[in-house]
């Protein structure tokens, strides 16, 4: 049985005080961690070591929001799995859509971070997602479909156990717009569909692998996007960054 996951992402916010405190309110205020649920999040680069630190052996997980996919090399501005696993992250991000969008990371540039992530024990958070006007042109099938190939093309069917997939529909994001939980429903068990076609005998993988709604999750909504079948987590923006709210999704 997959478990229902909440993943917050802190993205580009906080200060220092601010994440030191929320780490410190999630430690000690988030219930429902041993009720067959998990929670990991994901803070700036800057801040990961301090929040790590915080949340060592309370049950909730650090993840980064980038990595570089290579072993200690020169690449200015970069980070290595290899200096994340010092600080004892266990997750990463690939391919939110902010990154997509500003920064022109490509599906084939997923796939090598994903590749390297679970060759090297972590977790990979891939993130898929169609923009509005692709929802509107009819293409989100069309872009999940091309987005789920080239991002986790050559992955070897073992390291599936290493890898999540957060369906985050790019409209939905920040705008306070929620895609309803039939639509979050349709895209995620299309997802289910195309991870099992990466195999010839992929059911048993695509069925196992867990996958996150990401888009204005909110306590007001969780409950009613985490009851459809293929919805095992979300992965949350704004409402993780405030205690109340991201203990509220619990």
């Amino acid at each position: 049985m997959r478990p229902k996951i909440i993943a917050g992402n802190w993205k580009m916010n906080l200060s220092e005080k601010e994440a030191i405190e929320l780490a410190k309110g999630i430690r000690d205020q988030i219930p429902g961690i041993a009720k067959g649920k998990q929670a990991v999040i994901f803070p700036s680069s800057i801040h990961l070591a301090a929040v790590s630190r915080i949340l060592e052996g309370s049950g909730v997980q650090v993840g980064a929001q980038n990595i570089y996919p290579s072993g200690l090399t020169a690449m200015t501005g970069e980070t290595s799995p290899d200096q994340l696993s010092e600080l004892g992250i266990s997750h990463a991000l690939v391919g939110h859509s902010e990154r997509r969008q500003f920064l022109a990371e490509s599906s084939d540039f997923c796939n090598r971070k994903i590749s390297f992530l679970v060759q090297n024990g972590f977790t990979a958070v891939y993130c898929v997602g169609e923009t509005l006007s692709e929802r509107e042109a009819g293409k989100t099938f069309e872009i999940l479909g091309s987005q789920i190939k080239e991002g986790l093309k050559s992955i070897h069917s073992h390291h599936f156990s290493r890898i999540w997939v957060a369906y985050e529909p790019v409209w939905a994001i920040g705008t306070g717009k929620v895609a309803t939980p039939k639509q979050a429903q349709e895209a995620h068990a299309f997802i289910r569909k195309e991870i099992a076609g990466l195999f010839q005998n992929g059911i048993e993988i695509a069925n196992s692998t867990p996958i996150l709604y990401g888009g204005s999750v909110k306590p007001d909504n969780i409950k009613e996007l985490l009851s459809e079948p293929d919805i095992d987590g979300g992965l949350v923006g704004g409402a993780s960054q405030k205690i109340g709210s991201y203990a509220g999704l619990f």
